[in-house]
């Protein structure tokens, strides 16, 4: 038996690239967290807000369907034998039950690959950390969600209050029951209209375009300005010809660590305010001057850095999908930069890049690459991730605490897809606290360590030098 296929069905195009990529190790999607409790969750509580959650989140109940050498596209399909256990452990923490160790596993947990016949995604809670705590460590695929996204599914199963106890509704009351395998007919056809749909709007634009220009010549020199901006734009973000600025760096490997570290947000707020820039530029310069710091611990100064910074274009609540766009600069590291001036460039080459024509297209740049083998596709994507030194990410949660199943959330640690480049360093806001996660291919950076703290030094230095400002 056969459905219909239907438009949300099939993966978006930057989706359906992600799931491409995830078939050579170091270029996978897939993120994750690690999120440390006062104590550990009540395990009853915690599976009925999952269940709840993946019956009001059809994603989490849906695999990926390739269908085969001849099938046009990917969908998403329904998982008939879905089953909680298979998505939700408990496991005791190894080790000696630090933190590190906990940050050990989800390392390991999330560099692991998918069962592709399985929903994309998995939560562990660990058990047995000192003092009584416990740890929630999750993994889920970028063909499900982005980071904000990834917040939003975590009010399916977060309280403000200990003893909240949640709805505790049929766990799949109201929700579709599985639907049968789409045909490779209805694939076809599905995608051949899309692709013919696409191919009318751009015709339509460019009649429209010419019938204006006709009428108001002036149009075609604005139109040709605009194309090679665009060309230009594409250059920078998509087409990067040179390499990354750290020789250091260069090497890369699928050896990866995980490490953490913590600062209070009000001072990093104030440092904001005072030098008129936002939270992530002092962020992104916090990073830019300890990736500089640990190159001269090393002995090997580096006057600027190619940086990549996912921008957010969700504009929604909804829990699932994607709605980014991947960009990427060129930045001072702050080397010869007195902390003032460099927060002010930084904030000034940012403001530009958030409105970089690219960044409009890449959707129809990933629909092009469907064309490309998969072993081409990979070999590229390497080639222009091999421009970048380092990734970075903004994520804010709540202002206030917040409890799973009776256990209070003390921090979370975000851990970033490598994609093949030096290292990810993800920010979260939390509850007066900024979290910092830094994922690192250990073959680029031999000391993850040593990078941690030189980031929160910076991140120190900056506040103090805004302080001076007001």
């Amino acid at each position: 038996m056969t459905r219909e296929v239907h438009a949300n069905d099939r993966l978006t195009p930057m989706e359906s690239l992600m799931w491409r990529l995830e078939g050579g190790r170091d270029l996978s999607a897939t993120f994750g967290s690690v999120t440390f409790l006062d104590r550990e969750p009540d395990p009853e509580r915690f599976r009925s807000r999952m269940a709840g959650a993946a019956a009001s989140i059809r994603r989490l109940r849906q695999r990926i369907d390739d269908g085969g050498l001849l099938s046009p596209s990917s969908v998403w399909i329904d998982d008939p034998d879905f089953d909680l256990g298979n998505h939700l452990w408990w496991e005791p923490c190894p080790g000696d039950g630090t933190d590190q160790a906990v940050l050990d596993m989800a390392a390991d947990l999330v560099a692991a690959p998918f069962d592709a016949d399985r929903p994309l995604w998995g939560f562990v809670i660990v058990t047995g950390l000192d003092g009584g705590r416990a740890a929630l460590v999750q993994r889920m695929h970028h063909t499900i969600t982005d980071g904000k996204g990834g917040l939003r599914i975590s009010e399916r199963f977060v309280d403000l209050e200990r003893g909240d106890p949640g709805p505790t509704p049929d766990p799949f009351m109201g929700a579709d029951p599985p639907q049968p395998r789409p045909s490779w007919f209805d694939r076809t056809v599905l995608t051949t209209v899309d692709q013919a749909s696409d191919l009318a709007h751009s015709g339509a634009q460019a009649a429209r375009w010419t019938v204006e220009g006709l009428r108001d010549p002036q149009r075609f020199n604005v139109l040709g300005s605009e194309v090679w901006s665009t060309a230009r734009s594409l250059r920078r973000q998509l087409a990067v010809a040179d390499r990354a600025r750290s020789t250091l760096w260069a090497n890369r490997s699928n050896e990866r660590r995980f490490v953490a570290g913590s600062l209070a947000f009000d001072p990093v707020r104030t440092a904001a305010t005072e030098a008129g820039v936002s939270i992530n530029d002092v962020f992104v310069t916090a990073a830019l001057r300890g990736a500089a710091a640990y190159h001269r611990v090393i002995d090997h100064p580096v006057p600027e850095l190619r940086v990549a910074i996912p921008v957010s274009t969700r504009d929604d609540a909804l829990a699932g999908g994607n709605a980014f766009s991947p960009t990427r600069v060129v930045l001072p590291s702050g080397e010869q930069l007195a902390a003032p001036a460099h927060l002010r460039a930084v904030s000034d080459a940012l403001g530009a890049t958030k409105h970089e024509r690219a960044a409009g297209l890449i959707e129809p740049v990933a629909a092009a690459t469907e064309l490309v083998p998969s072993p081409l596709l990979r070999a590229a994507v390497r080639w222009q991730a091999a421009t970048i030194d380092f990734t970075t990410s903004n994520l804010r949660a709540a202002s206030v605490p917040l409890y799973i199943a009776g256990a209070r959330i003390e921090a979370t640690y975000a851990i970033g897809p490598l994609a093949a480049t030096a290292a990810n360093i993800t920010m979260m806001s939390y509850d007066g606290r900024i979290d910092l996660g830094l994922h690192v291919d250990t073959a680029a950076v031999a000391d993850p360590d040593l990078l941690r703290d030189t980031v929160v030094a910076a991140f120190h230095e900056l506040c103090e030098a805004a302080s001076s400002l007001g």
